[in-house]
């Protein structure tokens, strides 16, 4: 009977990939980026200020080529009133604000999973003539919250994701594979602000190195396809309504990771030191709909990079049938990037003329906190389960669940 030694580490990531399920993490991680309506007073000001030079041009002024009169009118009559406090609710401004490829959820537990199996199984002593392949299946399903800001409006999401890979063990000491994936996250806007759906695919190729006995060292790179759906509600003056638009995305991610492996006396420590890279791209898109607010969005990109330290720590009980292993997680997240931006905005109905909106800056230290139960079979088949929360951050409240099963042959 061969006794299964499960030896894990952690990561983070931040998840938004993902957060799509190529690691979960990253999927959650999988998201950051993404462009939502929102209602936050600055941008109302601004957009307001931005109505009135615009209804307030002079009428012997001929409108520039391209302009919609007949629009801009309307808009302009239907506006009135809606500076001295109107109606407000709704979604006025056209804030492009951010939430993440998996709307800030946190990146990973499945990326945590895919890592540590593959140290199980270079850690297990088994070669790659007995038994080097592995294929894992994993959902996750997840929550975030952001409150309201100046900047931006705060919104509720749900994430649902799945992931499948399959690696190859070459040796004791290597392991290379590669996952696809998908997440499916929905975000509800405060104060009747509207929705935003997101759809994220991903596929990602990853690997696993033991340097030495005690030494874990992982790398990952991905890519992944978004199309994003968003529902503004309008409500300014006189109008009412929702202005709907589409637009499609790509990420690119990487990251490596360094864990060193220790016990100590009947529990295993890994301590470890991540670092992951987002590039997000959006393509530009107009708004279709009646309210005479719609707005155009110009082509956009966000840059994350994190880094996080933290450690792992569990304990193995021997059964007949494996193993029982519970574990515990933490990590400090610092992100270097994804500062603020100024986010070009303009009506449909006057192209070439807008007004810049900021975004706000994302909190660059939070803490991620994980628990987790695996339970490994002498025929090579594991089972887990497990939870993470994202904790410490000024603007973000997130938690991810995953569960999975991996199996070799």
């Amino acid at each position: 009977m061969r006794k299964i030694t499960v030896v894990r580490s952690a990561t983070t990531l931040p998840l938004q990939l993902q957060h799509p399920v190529a690691l979960l993490l990253i999927l959650l991680l999988t998201m950051l980026a993404i462009p939502k309506p929102v209602h936050a007073a600055t941008s109302d000001a601004l957009l307001q200020q931005y109505i009135i030079s615009l209804c307030g041009r002079p009428a012997g002024n001929a409108p520039p080529p391209g302009w919609d009169t007949v629009s801009l009118n309307a808009m302009c009559a239907n506006t009135q009133g809606g500076f001295a406090g109107g109606t407000g609710g709704g979604s006025v401004s056209a804030n492009m604000g951010n939430i993440g490829a998996s709307s800030g959820l946190t990146r990973g537990g499945n990326k945590n999973e895919r890592r540590d199996k593959n140290k199980n199984q270079v850690t297990a002593g088994a070669s790659a003539d007995d038994g080097g392949w592995g294929v894992m299946i994993a959902p996750q399903y997840g929550k975030s919250d952001r409150p309201d800001s100046v900047l931006e409006n705060g919104y509720s999401s749900n994430l649902a994701g799945l992931m499948i890979g399959v690696d190859h063990r070459y040796s004791d000491t290597f392991v290379l594979g590669v996952t696809i994936g998908q997440t499916r996250d929905k975000a509800t806007f405060l104060t009747g602000g509207g929705s935003l759906k997101t759809q994220n695919n991903l596929a990602t190729l990853y690997g696993t190195w033991l340097p030495a006995d005690d030494i874990a060292v992982d790398g990952y790179l991905g890519y992944g396809k978004l199309n994003y759906d968003s529902q503004r509600h309008v409500v300014f003056g006189a109008i009412n309504g929702y202005a709907t638009g589409a637009t499609t995305g790509s990420q690119v991610l990487a990251g490596t990771s360094a864990t060193y492996l220790t016990d100590m006396g009947s529990y295993n420590l890994a301590p470890f030191i991540n670092l992951d890279y987002i590039k997000t791209k959006f393509k530009n898109y107009s708004e279709q709909g009646t309210t005479t607010l719609e707005m155009h969005y110009g082509d956009r990109n966000t840059l994350s990079l994190t880094s996080s330290v933290g450690s792992r720590i569990s304990k193995a009980y021997g059964r007949d049938w494996g193993s029982l292993e519970p574990m515990a997680r933490f990590a400090f997240v610092h992100e270097f990037q994804n500062r603020f931006r100024q986010i070009s905005n303009e009506l449909v109905s006057t192209p070439g003329t807008g007004f810049l909106v900021e975004t706000d800056s994302p909190d660059r230290n939070y803490l991620l906190l994980s628990a987790g139960l695996s339970a490994a079979m002498n025929s090579g088949t594991q089972l887990y389960a497990d939870f993470e929360k994202r904790t410490q951050d000024r603007f973000l409240s997130s938690w991810s669940l995953s569960a999975g099963v991996l199996m070799e042959f």
